[in-house]
């Protein structure tokens, strides 16, 4: 429920509270991370320190993340909302609640933050503007670099990580296994998290593509990007054999398959492989390694993702919102929120410290960032456009022109029409 805040006597100046006559309070929501205990306790200290300091009381609540996509779609859509929160896909959520509800534009704040784009990873702030308009703070990122096995490729007799596509190749033939059979029992090559199509998506725009247009009401896949992108992958399959033919099946999981060593390269892992390996497999301490992505015919782009603190539409409260913003993107508030979630920090100031440099891995996320490429798209419907699932658009295109190997032209011309056709309704109900 929002709350009604008390009218104080002496307005604040961002980021230097004055005396209040009585104290107000905000409601917040973020989602859950790491050891949700520990979290919790975070947060709560956090609203402990700032109500002193501010005297606004933040009434916080955890949201799971089981649940935390609907209860935004219902905000969007004029549910339930806090006044501020930890947030995420504010291009969609913004597309979908218009001028009406969902996240509120910040623009008159945004010089609360004079040196926003010196402080920040450019590819994390695509995350907070959309369309012209500040919407908040960037404080987590989720971006995948390439990860491979070292040890497989030091006795294939490689050095250094792939930089470029036919290096993937020729990396993934080296460290592809055959039993005495001639049968395949260690894949070279995967393309990403097991929701493949996220996979596809870097390939994409290293090819040089968009997806659609900036205002998210014209797709743009009917072109030599998507031509380039799904017959790079589709020769990963038949012509140099790197690529399990089912890695679109639903049992597929090459994350599964990385630690037992059946596979050897993810061009694009997920943001928790890495600590993850280091916690679960000790035994593999120096045997894997991550690199900044291969480089397509247009670049390295990153497949990256931000979660945000940002204004609900609707709130009384927003310059406290505000404040408690303000308060918690203070470098050393951030460094807090980075260790106490185990999310990369968008703030390059907290990526340059100890905690992000202390082993290789995290020292290679960090170079990452510099190519991250935010996962955003401006349409109600991306979610389900990139749906790991039969029926989805992106799926589809993938499944019938890289494992069916129908025809390129035929297989993206529907793709393009069934996406054009999805997004008009969007924009039509």
């Amino acid at each position: 429920m929002r709350s009604s805040a008390a009218i104080a006597l002496s307005l604040t100046v961002l980021g230097v509270p004055a005396p209040q006559a009585m104290a107000q309070e905000i409601d917040f929501w973020a989602q859950d991370y790491g050891d949700l205990i520990a979290w919790q306790r975070t947060m709560k200290t956090f609203a402990d320190e700032f109500k002193a300091e501010s005297g606004i009381k933040v009434n916080y609540e955890q949201i799971s993340w089981s649940v935390a996509f609907n209860r935004w779609l219902t905000a969007a859509q004029g549910g339930a909302a806090p006044d501020c929160a930890d947030m995420f896909w504010l291009h969609s959520f913004s597309a979908i609640g218009g001028d009406q509800y969902g996240p509120m534009p910040l623009n008159e704040y945004r010089d609360t933050w004079p040196t926003l784009e010196a402080d920040f990873y450019e590819g994390s702030l695509q995350d907070v503007n959309w369309s012209g308009d500040f919407y908040g703070i960037p404080w987590r990122g989720d971006v995948r670099p390439l990860i491979y096995r070292k040890d497989i490729a030091e006795e294939a007799g490689l050095e250094g990580a792939p930089q470029t596509w036919d290096d993937l190749v020729t990396f993934a033939k080296a460290m592809q296994g055959y039993d005495a059979n001639g049968n395949v029992t260690r894949w070279g090559m995967a393309l990403g998290p097991d929701t493949v199509t996220q996979g596809y998506v870097p390939f994409f725009w290293q090819a040089g593509g968009d997806f659609m247009t900036e205002d998210g009401r014209t797709a743009t896949i009917d072109t030599e990007a998507t031509r380039v992108a799904l017959s790079y992958i589709r020769d990963l399959v038949w012509e140099h054999e790197v690529l399990n033919p089912d890695f679109m099946e639903r049992s597929y999981s090459a994350e599964g398959d990385f630690p037992a060593g059946t596979v050897a390269m993810i061009a694009s892992a997920a943001g928790p492989m890495a600590p993850s390996l280091s916690v679960d497999y000790p035994e593999l301490d120096g045997k894997w390694a991550l690199a900044i992505p291969a480089a397509g015919p247009e670049g390295r782009d990153a497949y990256a993702g931000s979660g945000y603190l940002g204004v609900l539409r609707g709130s009384d409260n927003v310059e406290e919102c505000v404040q408690w913003i303000s308060f918690l993107s203070r470098p050393e508030n951030m460094q807090r929120l980075s260790e106490a979630s185990g999310n990369v920090s968008p703030m390059r100031e907290v990526m340059a410290s100890e905690f992000w440099g202390d082993t290789d891995w995290k020292q290679v996320i960090q170079e990452t960032m510099e190519y991250a490429h935010t996962s955003q798209h401006p349409t109600p419907v991306w979610n389900g456009l990139l749906s790991p699932e039969p029926g989805a658009v992106i799926y589809d295109m993938m499944y019938r022109a890289i494992v069916q190997q129908e025809d390129m032209d035929v297989v993206i011309a529907d793709a393009q029409a069934r996406m054009q056709s999805e997004m008009d309704r969007a924009f039509s109900e």
